[in-house]
């Protein structure tokens, strides 16, 4: 579960010895974890992430916390009824996350303006028409986190616990040829909004104000700063203890 060196902090120590899943395939926020050294095990959700906009639309940043917490649950229930291996452990812990990218930034759709997620472009003319339009605008890449652990002594009942993180991600004034080019290198074309940051789609942005790592698709501060708020509240004591 954990490497050497990591830090020293109460939470991990009683991480050590449970089985606790991530619920998600993503490369980026396994290696974003592994630099603490954790390494949870990794079961990626089925949920289908197809929950409607529309029904977030009083605040778009509800809507990573609603689709995460179905993933976190979809993935605890599955773990929890999975007994076919011999050495069966219901997980002890679920974490699940989403990321969406929304423009123009939810603050501003109190300025008159009508904020919307940016869903990954389907073709190369999508993407340049989403870059085209943030170009030398804000965007707002919000991650929503949930976690699951078991209600103690009482089978099958979980008990959730929800954040959520925010990074303004301030674009450059880029000319349409070099727009076009990024779009050219069909780097973004698999990225909500049409671009990633921690590639070339870097070369686009003039500043980011947030966690860094949130953009990445997993706040890794916000993260671990809030796990040791629920430690010091004795969440994960009464769940196991």
């Amino acid at each position: 579960m954990f490497d050497s060196p990591r830090l020293n902090l109460p939470v991990f120590e009683i991480f050590k010895d449970k089985r606790i899943i991530l619920a998600s395939s993503s490369p980026r926020r396994k290696e974003i974890l592994a630099r603490v050294g954790f390494h949870p095990e990794i079961v990626p959700s089925t949920f289908k992430e197809d929950l409607s906009h529309e029904l977030f639309n009083y605040d778009l940043t509800k809507y990573p916390i609603a689709t995460c917490t179905e993933k976190a649950r979809e993935v605890f229930l599955r773990s929890t009824h999975d007994e076919n291996e011999k050495q069966f452990k219901k997980p002890d812990l679920v974490i699940s996350a989403d990321t969406v990218v929304i423009f123009p930034p939810s603050f501003e759709s109190h300025q008159g303006h009508v904020s919307r997620i940016l869903e990954k472009p389907g073709t190369k003319e999508e993407q340049s028409k989403i870059l085209n339009e943030m170009n030398g605008k804000q965007c707002e890449i919000v991650t929503g986190i949930s976690i699951m652990v078991p209600a103690k002594n009482i089978q099958g009942v979980y008990k959730i616990h929800s954040t959520s993180a925010s990074t303004v991600v301030q674009f450059a004034n880029n000319s349409k040829e070099f727009i076009q080019a990024y779009v050219d290198s069909e780097e973004g074309l698999d990225r909500s909004g049409g671009f990633a940051t921690q590639g070339m789609g870097g070369v686009l942005v003039k500043s980011i104000h947030g966690d860094y790592d949130n953009v990445a698709g997993f706040p890794s501060s916000h993260f671990w700063r809030w796990i040791h708020e629920l430690y010091n509240q004795g969440i994960f004591d009464k769940a196991w203890n």
